[in-house]
């Protein structure tokens, strides 16, 4: 069932990931550093706002022991009652944080976004409820759906000339797609009718999660809202693109799991309690897909910004490179959070967050006064950080010996090795890591695939396993999914 949900899951976000690619690759030859920089500062804002709109009831649907319909009805009221009023605060601050950042386009931006807030409440519960219920089908098809509406209505009004405010109009048109996709596929209207019985037991839960989700939110956001302030526009622009490449492997290969993970866990849980296998083997997964993709990431910075963004991004080249080494720290956070919440311990990881947040804020303001280089290279600090905190206080209910997470690590990492054997010597061998032609990046590429599977073979990386599964389904689909196990 587990498997089932993940490659349904892996459907949606892959679909999302590829859409997402060709408007990036498409719009960045339209518009400037500067005006993507200033809708990325833009949708920051937006998306810090969104974190307490939501109020952790996505979350609170999936893993609540029992559901009753009055639970249900309080759970989406309290959703409809706080994106209508910070819809409305969004609308009241976009003057003022315009005039902040010195460029009154901002609050054209912020206020055309505020729109979205009207139809998430439709959405947000529907769609949760469906992960709830594990019917990712019916959930990638509206994802997909959303994401190819985005990237239609982005590439049409940027060729347009509608400059930054393509993204903006794209993503409330997605948004409204998602609601009618929600309501088709689960047309539950009785969950709409108002209803605040429950609210002492709904609250809580939604405080901590927002506040995890919020300081989660506003670490990743910290570089832009500081460098908009601090450098500028492009710089933003430049910085984030970077960012965004880095993150690809957890799109195409990460987030997919993250729906899964979280009522996956929470049932384990229920049953069971004991999460330190699947927390161990979560990690393994995750350092031997992530760090191997981070690794040719740096490798091929050049051409891949050439190819995904064009020529005008060509000063991201170096800040790519070292974002990507700076990420390899970052692969427990993906687990963490699931875990800690499925076990009720959300509360922990707001800890965990506040503790590593204020020196990261820090650590940012003073490197971006040295300019994007040193910004880059501060992001080696806050993972350490953001990391050690995470597993402080995951060890205290999920023990395990540091030993065990070292074997985990080491396997990984030799897998990683073992993937850059042959780009790396045929990237070698030609003498430049610049201004590689297409063919050799293709080649490095499936010189990579080799070793990377040779690497999981080899050192009996638990992906392994995996790869046999896969090769069944290549053969014989229904049974390779239908027969998958819970990892």
């Amino acid at each position: 069932m587990i498997r089932r949900s993940f490659v349904m899951a892996f459907a949606d976000k892959i679909s999302g990931v590829v859409l997402n690619l060709a408007t990036m690759a498409i719009v960045s030859r339209i518009l400037t550093p500067a005006e993507v920089g200033l809708f990325l500062l833009a949708s920051t804002v937006v998306i810090l706002i969104e974190t307490f709109r939501d109020f952790g009831i996505g979350a609170y649907l999936i893993q609540a022991a029992e559901l009753t319909p009055m639970t249900v009805r309080t759970a989406v009221t309290i959703m409809a009652l706080m994106s209508l009023g910070l819809g409305v605060s969004a609308l009241a601050l976009s003057d003022m944080l315009a005039s902040y950042y010195g460029k009154a386009e901002l609050g054209g931006l912020l206020r055309v976004a505020a729109l979205a807030f009207l139809v998430a409440p439709i959405s947000n519960p529907l769609l949760a409820l469906m992960r709830r219920d594990m019917a990712f089908g019916r959930v990638a098809a509206i994802g997909v759906a959303t994401a190819l509406t985005n990237a239609v209505a982005t590439i049409t009004l940027a060729l347009a000339g509608f400059g930054p405010f393509s993204f903006v109009w794209g993503s409330v048109l997605a948004a409204g797609v998602s609601a009618a996709g929600a309501l088709i596929c689960r047309p539950d209207f009785w969950i709409f009718r108002p209803a605040l019985r429950h609210w002492r037991q709904i609250l809580p839960f939604g405080t901590w999660s927002t506040i995890v989700t919020l300081l989660g939110m506003l670490a990743d956001a910290l570089p832009r809202l500081i460098l908009g302030r601090v450098l500028g526009f492009a710089e933003v622009g430049l910085f984030a693109r970077a960012i965004s490449l880095n993150q690809l492997p957890d799109r195409l290969l990460l987030s997919a799991a993250q729906p899964v993970l979280l009522p996956a866990l929470s049932a384990h849980a229920r049953n069971s309690g004991v999460l330190k296998g699947p927390f161990l083997t979560g990690l393994s997964y995750v350092s031997g897909l992530q760090w191997p993709a981070l690794a040719m990431i740096a490798v091929l910075a050049d051409p891949i910004v050439r190819l995904l963004l064009g020529p005008q991004w060509l000063a991201a080249i170096p800040l790519v490179r070292i974002v990507a080494l700076a990420y390899f720290l970052l692969f427990p956070t993906y687990l963490c959070f699931p875990v800690l919440v499925s076990l009720g311990r959300v509360r922990d990881m707001a800890a965990a967050m506040s503790i590593a947040l204020p020196p990261s804020f820090a650590v940012m303001l003073w490197a971006s006064h040295s300019g994007l280089h040193d910004m880059a290279m501060s992001l080696f600090l806050t993972g350490s950080l953001q990391v050690a905190s995470l597993l402080w206080f995951v060890r205290r209910k999920v023990p395990f010996a540091w030993a065990e997470l070292g074997e985990v690590l080491l396997t990984s990492g030799g897998v990683t090795l073992a993937t850059l054997v042959l780009p790396v010597t045929l990237i070698a061998s030609l003498g430049s890591w610049d201004g590689m032609s297409a063919a050799v990046a293709a080649l490095a590429i499936a010189g990579a695939a080799v070793g990377w599977v040779a690497g999981v073979i080899l050192l009996a990386h638990p992906l392994r396993r995996e790869l046999g599964i896969l090769g069944t389904f290549v053969l014989r689909p229904g049974r390779a999914i239908g027969n998958g196990r819970s990892l």
